[in-house]
């Protein structure tokens, strides 16, 4: 999608990153609030999964270890059509991805209305719970997994510990490479400082949408996924163009 690194962080890029970086927000906020687990980063459940084991409570172990297998499961199909795609030298399938992602924010929006994920913000302890995050999860392995494959495996827009740590390093870089190097690494500290405040600013405003209108603030991300693919095309069209 981009002729190199430098092109990762044109204007005309940067919007995409940040809201894409806003919607993960949004997607990590939703699960948290729904059934108090966050979705965008294995992490977690691979400790809650260690903590179940100790106790030998093996049904909740089985559900823990289920949704970062949810989240590999989106990553391999958006790479197997974005990645794959790119090393054979074809044009990636990014429609086809967020058409996966749109689907399965409208699968939750649907099923969360109808009262078949239950109460929004229940404890997580049924069935129907797990299978929210199993969602959340495999969704946002897609989203994480087909801009990191568009980027190069720079940018991430659904978790921040990569970014922050890439930030850490860039501001080092700052004071110890020459001025030319410089410049281009005081702007692209200034995009992973943009990302992380729109991931910052998606939590923030999903959070007044799900706590006012629950199930049906899956609205935002779904527009937003709308949005970005759209943009997305376009902006892959003039890169290709312009190669």
């Amino acid at each position: 999608m981009f002729k190199d690194q430098d092109s990762l962080y044109e204007h005309r890029n940067l919007f995409i990153w940040f809201l894409l970086a806003f919607q993960g927000g949004a997607l990590n906020t939703g699960g948290f609030l729904a059934v108090h687990r966050f979705v965008s980063h294995v992490t977690g459940f691979a400790t809650l999964a260690g903590v179940a084991g100790a106790k030998f409570d093996w049904n909740t172990m089985f559900g823990m270890l289920m949704v970062p297998l949810c989240f590999l499961l989106g990553v391999s199909i958006s790479a197997w059509n974005v990645e794959r795609q790119r090393i054979k030298n074809k044009s990636p399938r990014y429609s086809l991805i967020f058409s996966i992602i749109f689907f399965n924010i409208c699968l939750i929006l649907i099923l969360g209305t109808q009262g078949y994920l239950g109460e929004f913000g229940e404890s997580l302890s049924l069935q129907r719970d797990y299978l929210l995050l199993f969602l959340l999860s495999f969704t946002c392995g897609l989203q994480n997994a087909v801009i990191s494959s568009a980027s190069g495996a720079v940018i991430r827009t659904t978790h921040l510990t990569g970014l922050t740590t890439d930030l850490g390093i860039g501001l080092v870089r700052l004071w110890t490479t020459r001025e030319d190097v410089s410049k281009r690494e005081l702007f692209a500290n200034w995009c992973r400082f943009g990302i992380f405040w729109s991931f910052v600013g998606g939590s923030l405003v999903s959070a007044m949408l799900y706590l006012n209108f629950k199930f049906y603030g899956f609205l935002l991300p779904l527009f937003i996924t709308c949005f970005t693919a759209i943009r997305l095309r376009v902006v892959h069209i003039k890169n290709s163009k312009a190669a």
